[in-house]
């Protein structure tokens, strides 16, 4: 069985701005990583524990899904808000 794996790390320290790093993989070989710079005044990038807490009041009447939330949350942190490093595949 072959495994492929995406995932999104994000690394804050409680502020605005946090590094976002993308990595894909093939059965445990790295194909590629890419890093971001989230920088932005009004909104922090993916806070979790807050996301979570408004989900569970709101999110599950109107049908949605905490991963799906959480997935749109980081595809407009990556490109709306954010600036690739150099260096990334």
């Amino acid at each position: 069985m072959n495994r492929t794996i995406i995932s999104i790390e994000v690394q804050d320290h409680g502020g605005k701005e946090a590094n976002i790093i993308v990595r894909g993989g093939r059965n445990n070989q790295i194909m590629f990583e890419g890093q971001f710079d989230y920088k932005d005044e009004e909104k922090h990038s993916l806070c979790l524990h807050l996301l979570k807490e408004r989900f569970i009041e709101k999110f599950p009447k109107l049908g949605y899904s905490l991963g799906i939330v959480c997935i749109r949350k980081l595809f407009n942190d990556i490109t709306i808000r954010s600036k690739m490093k150099t260096g990334s595949d």
